[in-house]
């Protein structure tokens, strides 16, 4: 649609486990941790590997890294460190993945602030198989089975599909998740996000979200609500300003847990591996009174492995 969106401010690497850059120490001391993780993704693909298939094209990982620091006006100051990674398994006709986290948004009781240090769950590292069931250009259903590090296990299945509107120039997003996580027990996300690109180079998006889970209804709170509007625009080849507000509460009795308003600016500096993102914002939390809280967050992205997948 003509934006490089949030997600998409990378430049593609040819080689697949390792970044081109200059010769340096820091160039190097990446590129042996890129070359490294993939080490092991290709060792576990040699399980699913048919010696009679042409393909031949190897197993790679991107893992990604993010350090992040809140400062509140309050003195609810936190930190965090963020690992994300997933290994592709080619000799699986790219139908199996592993996937490493450190954050669970599904346990997360507040998604307004879902991705504020200090509000994720503390059901510490966890690592699951995905199975893609089906893809298509406008759709895909897959599956994870996993566990965390405090030996629970879970499972889910994620639906997605994309409608376009109006001859195109808008587009429907409805996604989909049902999962069972020990000892939780059941829990839904239903998710729509309306995109209406304003510019080759501007979105505006709307999400609404609705969830479900045993806790929820056994408190007797009923559903889990969010609204938030979102204004993405690229300012240039290596930056992005994400302007947002959201709105997330409880079906019962009717009330509004958390407001939020912030402008996210990232941008690629120095290196295609690195990032740098700032993040003013103000919070209304019910907890407090709906007294404002301003903060501001600073997160510094390091990405190693394959990219171009």
């Amino acid at each position: 649609m003509g934006l490089l969106l949030w997600s998409g401010l990378l430049r593609a690497a040819p080689d697949d486990c390792l970044w081109q850059g200059a010769d340096t120490l820091v160039d190097r001391t990446h590129g042996w941790l890129s070359r490294s993780l993939c080490w092991p993704s290709r060792w576990v693909d040699g399980f699913f590997q048919d010696p009679l298939r042409e393909n031949n094209e190897p197993a790679a990982s991107l893992v990604r890294v993010t350090g992040e620091q809140v400062w509140r006006d309050d003195n609810e100051d936190a930190n965090d460190v963020d690992v994300d990674a997933r290994v592709w398994l080619p000799s699986a006709e790219r139908r199996l993945s592993l996937l490493f986290r450190s954050r669970d948004e599904d346990r997360d009781d507040q998604p307004v602030a879902r991705d504020l240090p200090g509000t994720e769950d503390e059901g510490g590292f966890r690592g699951a198989l995905r199975w893609v069931v089906d893809r298509t250009d406008a759709m895909d259903l897959d599956v994870d089975v996993g566990a965390r590090s405090d030996l629970t296990t879970f499972v889910r299945a994620r639906y997605r599909r994309l409608y376009p509107l109006a001859n195109q120039s808008a587009w429907l997003r409805y996604t989909q998740r049902l999962y069972w996580e020990d000892p939780d027990g059941w829990g839904s996300r239903s998710l729509v996000e309306l995109d209406r690109p304003l510019a080759p180079d501007t979105i505006l998006r709307f999400s609404t979200e609705v969830r479900y889970t045993e806790e929820f209804n056994q408190e007797g709170t009923g559903l889990g609500l969010f609204q938030g509007v979102n204004l993405f625009k690229q300012l240039g080849h290596q930056s992005a300003l994400n302007l947002g507000l959201g709105v997330g509460g409880r079906s019962k009795p009717g009330v509004v847990d958390n407001y939020r308003l912030y402008a996210r600016y990232r941008r690629n500096l120095w290196r295609p591996w690195l990032f740098v993102e700032m993040e003013p914002f103000v919070l209304w939390p019910r907890e407090q009174d709906y007294q404002g809280v301003h903060g501001v967050v600073l997160r510094l992205e390091t990405l190693f492995g394959k990219v171009d997948v």
